[in-house]
């Protein structure tokens, strides 16, 4: 079985930050997707933050096209990965870009929400 680590950051801007490392597939999909809908903010937005996880399989990105799909492209969802995160390639590859807004940092993030 592989492993995953989640931390939540309900500080963050502008909503909630997920920070995953480790490995995202088949084995801990379900038990991930879980954990991001119970972590999603009722309103603002729910940030995964990609940059430190090492492998990525059909099923942790097809849990990650469902959470665009459920919480909505107009904001609820976004990821935070940076153009040489090891799993970039493999999002890239399948176009995630267009189901969800991907930022390769939370500076924009912050100045977005400053008055």
């Amino acid at each position: 079985m592989s492993t995953y680590e989640l931390e939540l950051d309900e500080t963050g801007v502008p909503g909630v930050v997920a920070s995953l490392s480790g490995e995202l597939d088949l084995t801990n999909a379900g038990e991930l997707e879980e954990r991001l809908r119970r972590a999603a903010p009722e309103s603002g937005e729910l940030l995964v933050d990609l940059n430190h996880v090492v492998f990525i399989d059909s099923a942790a990105i097809h849990v990650l096209f469902r959470l665009a799909r459920d919480l909505g492209a107009g904001g609820g969802l976004a990821l935070l990965l940076a153009p040489d995160a090891p799993v970039a390639r493999v999002l890239e590859i399948v176009n995630m870009k267009d189901a969800v807004r991907i930022v390769p940092s939370r500076t924009p993030l912050e100045h977005a929400s400053s008055p």
